[in-house]
Parts: C-alpha cells; structure tokens; sequence
C-alpha cells in the first residue's frame, strides 16, 4: 500500500510537470505581440497622491517599463503592468492640458492621448505647459 501512495505521487508530479510549459504558453499567448502599440484608455491624477499619474489601457508590456512621455518629459514610472501604470508627475507642472504618450518596448509609441493635469479653473503664473517645453494647443 505504501508503494502505491509513492507512484500515486509519481504520476501526479509528472502531470504537473508535463502541464507546466503548456500553462507558461498559454498566459504568454495572452500578451499582445511585441510590436502592439500601446493604447491609452484612460489617464488621471490620483486623488490621494497628486504627484502620481494613474494610466489605463493595454499592450504596455510586462518584460520593462514603459516610457511615459508627458509634453515630451519623461516620467519615473513607479510600477506597470500590461494595462496600468503609475508614473511620477513633476512637482512644478502647471495646470493644463497636456499630450501624453507611452512607449513600449522602448520603441512601439501609443497615439498621443490628451490629459488634464491640476485644477485648470485657477492658472498658475507663468506659461502653462512643462518647465522647458510647450502645451499642446
């Protein structure tokens, strides 16, 4: 009886093992390809952190960061997965509206998306836009 508890065991491993490359396949063939632009569903300040940017939408790849381009200033992205991101937004960005992009890849560029950053309803001195570049009209 003893031995047939050890095969029992035997067998049941080796399944696992045999499954194990087919179930690795089969969440890989979830991920878009590597030449799948990203897309840009959704962007938005947090609320409880407002120096983070919230990013939603797909294909931004799990192997490295994105890059997150906003006004052509590149964020620190503080974690991703293939369908958000949550990237740093400098300090002194003005309220405005600004063009924001996601790389993948470091190569596959989204379409530009538009994202409202600050409290627009009160204007900061100065030209809106990113310290050294310009707001998308």
């Amino acid at each position: 009886m003893h031995d047939c508890r050890r095969w029992i065991a035997g067998v049941i491993v080796a399944l696992v093992v045999s499954l194990a490359p087919e179930l690795v396949s089969a969440a890989q063939s979830r991920s878009a390809p590597r030449g799948t632009p990203p897309v840009v569903v959704r962007a938005d300040v947090d609320r409880l952190e407002p120096d983070r940017l919230v990013i939603r939408g797909r294909h931004f790849g799990v192997e490295s960061a994105p890059t997150v381009l906003l006004a052509k200033t590149r964020l620190d992205v503080l974690s991703f997965s293939d369908e958000q991101i949550v990237a740093r937004l400098p300090i002194d960005a003005p309220p405005a509206s600004y063009l924001l992009q996601v790389l993948a890849n470091g190569t596959v560029a989204s379409r530009p998306f538009e994202v409202t950053v600050g409290d627009r309803s009160r204007p900061s001195p100065g030209a809106p836009g990113l310290p050294g570049t310009r707001a998308p009209s």
